[in-house]
């Protein structure tokens, strides 16, 4: 940029300048003495080349205007316009201390200093915008700290005036150049394309909102270190300005509470309408965070106190381990049944908002019968969460709570341990229930107390003749409750299942139940069987029961038994609530019959009738994740997340999308906010390895498999990953032991479709490295295992490619009668099959018209094996260009293909596709990649033995 003439030691006007402080695209600042007041002030000159662009005088003009028009502590003060020879100068206030921007640096600031500055911000735009003046440039470059800590907002050079409705803008003192054909008009876009609101990246019309939104990104960077929206291209930021939904800060930075993460959401909606309607709203809002951050000695508050999720099951994710192994099952996100927005109506004084959650406490029983305990509240809990309205702590957020208190996390519920669980949570209130004998009758009480006061909310008495009655009169009074509450009748009728068909009518078996769900909490998957067994045994008609039998088995990966169950619920999902229904028909509809889009729409629904409800949300991304749909998969878990910030399963979802993607800081982010959160689970472990892996950190990847070490249902996924790892390396020997040991293990746990699993792991990777003998042997022994859907999916790949193309087509025929409607397998896997028999068959042309472009060729668990496929026929057919376009597709994306043998053999079909094209150079390269990664890989495997030929040719 050019220099200004000379000016330092001369006087401007009344000014003698000192010494040059910086510069940039807009103007060249001096420090300089005041004569006439012996004060240090700013100069800032429009450059030279500048100095005759109407535009650019526009702006320079207009931000002396703007900024003269205003007087506030945190707003730099302009004292003077000017000219010097040609050259227009703005005086103004000078500052000591640095830009917002170098303050962050790209780290998160302290939480005190965080708070005051953006307190001081909102105040500061509060005067701006009351002077009808918008900003349209906030972003910590336009910030200034000094060296007391006081914020000052700069370069008002894009402000526009706001006219008001009936006003003329000449009304107002703080009129600006009315020339704005260029710089305000609608269809233009003004500003710093990462800080833009939407509204402004259009070029539309805008208010003192557009501001609220650069502000609530300038809060997300101070908080977090980092930018919400960020691309390699304009383009991309562009997209992600309008569509995409940013990365939860306390992701980003353990310590952000949930609050600040409203606030910041808050401010960064995109429609307008719904953010801080004005820049005091918002410094209201961060005044008091301060004041509660201060009450609490400045830690920041826990996030559990805002946790508006409802009780949660003892069911989990389905493992997605197999997601680097082989073909599988759709995966199964946690589901639990979720209640919101609860507002009672009997007390003005007493009323809840709908962001207070109310803790269950346990049933006081005082009859000496046992199988009332921990059975009630099931029933009670299952009565309220029909509703969508009510709004219950999850059972994972009171033990949490409990081990906190220092008390063990499966210790009674009381009234007085639900007050304190209550008041240490932020929650408003606690409903307990008792039930005691009146002779052969039963008496049920229910009552509401606010845990900060003591009050009483609502209170509800009934009755019941006999112990077979009692279910009956306690969903009476969950219904009086309900209505109490301020629910409408007409809600109360459509979502109100009688108990008895909503869950059971034997109380043993729902005691049973009960006691699945907490053993399935604290203990695992495993654990939780046997009592859903016994429920079942005692109620066969008990959907419920089925349902969480079919989500532990599918955590476990067993898929035909999950299956099973599944079906079975499926059957009876008349005799349950609507919500439950929901979560029947959807996993059904994901496993049994495999339509993944139609689980999607039935997910999208629950949760346009449950809004605020996590689960059909977190289940949604997990589904858009089997779909290849991977920012749409982030989206709905970080919404999942914000409903229920203490899910691990969502968690640990995060992390595998986030590594699936190669976002590796993310993924790790994630991890480490979800151990923050003293949240733990087998998947977050299994994607830290993941994501380690793609870094090639060892160590990290060591740790993961001590961690494992003697864990029932953990340790044999650890030990398979290890195994494909070690193949990875061409170490085939040591994965065969690896994988032996994890089928033990597998066995142990009497997890026999997860054994077979891992059997053709080994198989698949025996039969793409050149010993098809031993990779029919092992589907063979995979096969005496087990046989359901997806163990029959992958041995018939492995069939393929080992060169038993009649066998593999008889079982692929087979699966397309049996499964018509299933996405992926017969939109991803019959073809893949079918096109490895054609090139078996010394057919690659109708390989490659059989692999159409498949909506699922990114899917998560498919590996992109189908492009490996299509590149191996694009080999036979010596199309080299063509080929090598299918391999580097898979070398693009190693956060798909990960330790499997897709990542680490499109390097060979690389070498190969360049050779056919005679570019030596690159054909050398990558076979010197291969080789390099198989530097320690046992000697005799065919495929090295022939690619270490192929490479001596070259040379």
């Amino acid at each position: 940029m050019a220099e200004p003439v000379p000016l330092l030691g001369q006087t401007v006007s009344h000014y003698r300048v000192i010494g040059k402080l910086g510069g940039g695209g807009m103007g060249v600042v001096y420090k300089a003495e005041d004569l006439r007041l012996h004060r240090a002030v700013a100069l800032k000159f429009l450059p030279p080349q500048m100095a005759h662009d109407a535009r650019a005088l526009e702006r320079f003009q207009r931000e002396a205007q703007a900024a003269s028009a205003l007087d506030h502590p945190n707003i730099c003060t302009v004292y003077d316009v000017g000219e010097f020879e040609g050259q227009p100068f703005i005086a103004m206030q000078f500052l000591e201390g640095c830009t917002l921007k170098h303050r962050i640096g790209g780290r998160p600031l302290k939480t005190e200093e965080v708070l005051d500055l953006g307190i001081q911000i909102a105040a500061a735009l509060e005067a701006t915008h009351a002077k009808g003046i918008v900003h349209r440039d906030v972003k910590p470059a336009n910030v200034f700290v000094t060296s007391g800590g006081q914020a000052k907002i700069l370069d008002f050079g894009l402000a526009k005036l706001q006219t008001r409705a009936g006003a003329h803008p000449a009304d107002s003192e703080a009129t600006l150049t009315q020339d704005e054909a260029d710089l305000t008009t609608p269809g233009v876009a003004i500003g710093t394309l990462t800080y833009m609101s939407p509204e402004q990246a259009l070029g539309k019309e805008l208010d003192q909102r557009t501001d609220i939104f650069s502000f609530g990104v300038l809060l997300y960077e101070m908080a977090t270190g980092s930018r919400p929206y960020s691309g390699n291209t304009s383009a991309a930021v562009f997209e992600a300005i309008l569509h995409h939904t940013p990365v939860a800060p306390g992701l980003l930075n353990p310590s952000v509470p949930a609050e600040f993460e409203r606030i910041i959401n808050k401010a960064i909606e995109k429609p307008p309408e719904l953010r801080y309607q004005s820049a005091s709203d918002l410094g209201a809002d961060l005044q008091r965070l301060k004041r509660s951050t201060e009450a609490q000695g400045g830690v920041w508050a826990g996030r559990n106190a805002t946790s508006r999720d409802g009780a949660r099951p003892a069911v989990t994710v389905a493992s997605r381990r197999w997601k680097w192994l082989l073909p599988g099952t759709a995966a199964v996100v946690a589901v639990v049944v979720a209640t919101v927005g609860w507002l009672f109506h009997t007390s003005k004084t007493h009323a809840l908002s709908e962001t207070d959650t109310v803790v269950l406490a346990d049933f006081a029983n005082s009859t000496g019968d046992e199988v009332f305990d921990s059975t009630l509240r099931q029933a009670l809990a299952s009565a309220l969460q029909q509703s969508p309205f009510l709004n219950i702590l999850p059972d994972r957020t009171v033990s949490q709570t409990l081990k906190l208190m220092g008390r063990s996390a499966d210790v009674r519920l009381d009234q007085e341990t639900a007050v304190d669980v209550c008041q240490r949570t932020g929650s408003k209130a606690v409903l307990s229930g008792s039930i005691a004998s009146l002779g052969s009758q039963y008496a049920i009480g229910l009552n509401a107390v606010d845990c900060q006061t003591g009050g009483s909310l609502a209170r509800e008495e009934v009755q019941a003749a006999k112990k077979e009655e009692v279910l009956s009169a306690l969903d009476r009074a969950a219904a009086k409750l309900r209505e109490k509450a301020g629910e409408s009748l007409s809600s109360i009728r459509k979502f109100d299942a009688p108990l008895d068909e909503a869950t059971t009518p034997s109380l043993e078996a729902l005691k049973v139940y009960s006691q699945g769900r907490k053993m399935a909490m604290e203990q695992g998957d495993a654990s939780a069987i046997p009592f859903y067994k016994r429920a079942i045994e005692l109620d066969p008609q008990f959907a419920s029961a089925y349902a969480n039998l079919g989500l532990n088995y599918a955590n476990l990966l067993e898929v035909g038994l999950a299956n099973e169950s599944f079906q079975k619920a499926f059957d009876l999902r008349e005799r349950v609530s609507e919500r439950e229904k929901f979560r029947i028909s959807a996993f059904y509809y994901e496993n049994v019959t495999g339509e993944l889009e139609k689980a999607a729409q039935i997910f999208m629904l629950w949760s346009k009738t449950y809004p605020r409800d996590y689960v059909p949300v977190g289940n949604l991304g997990s589904t858009y994740t089997s779909l290849g749909q991977y920012e749409k998969s982030i989206a709905e878990t970080l919404e999942s997340l914000r409903l229920f910030p203490d899910d691990s399963v969502s968690y640990s979802n995060l992390v595998l999308v986030y590594t699936n993607l190669n976002r590796v800081e993310e993924a790790k982010a994630a991890y480490q906010k979800a151990l923050a959160r003293k949240l733990d689970y087998p998947n977050l472990h299994l994607g830290r390895y993941a994501a380690a892996f793609l870094e090639r950190d060892y160590g990290e990847m060591d740790r993961q498999i001590a961690w494992s070490a003697g864990k029932p249902g953990v340790e044999d996924a650890f030990l398979a990953l290890h195994a494909s790892t070690e193949a990875f390396f061409g170490r085939l020997e040591k994965s065969r032991e690896l994988f032996r040991r994890a089928i033990a293990s597998a066995l142990r746990s009497d997890e026999k479709e997860t054994a077979s699993q891992y059997q053709l792991n080994l198989a698949s990777m025996e039969a793409d490295f050149g010993n098809p003998a031993e990779a029919k042997g092992d589907v063979a022994a995979a096969l005496a295992k087990a046989s359901a859907r997806d163990i029959q999916t992958a041995a018939a790949l492995v069939l393929a490619r080992a060169g038993d193309s009649a066998r593999a087509r008889s079982m692929a025929d087979d699966l397309a009668k049996r499964f018509p409607l299933h996405s992926l397998l017969n939109g991803y896997w019959l073809p893949t099959i079918h096109a490895a028999i054609e090139i078996n068959r010394n057919n690659p042309a109708k390989a490659v018209e059989i692999l159409a472009a498949s909506p699922y060729e990114m899917c998560q668990q498919c590996g992109l094996y189908v492009a490996y496929v299509r590149g191996l026929a694009y080999l036979r057919l010596h199309q080299g260009k063509e080929a090598a376009a299918q391999f580097q597709e898979m070398l693009d994306h190693p956060g798909i293909v990960l330790n499997s043998q897709q990542g680490i053999l499109p390097y060979l079909g690389l070498a190969r596709a360049y050779s056919l094209q005679s570019e030596t150079a690159k054909a050398r390269a990558a076979y010197e990649s291969f080789l390099t990664l198989w530097k320690d890989a046992d000697p005799d495997i065919p495929i090295l033995t022939v690619a270490r030929s192929e490479y001596a040719k070259l040379r």
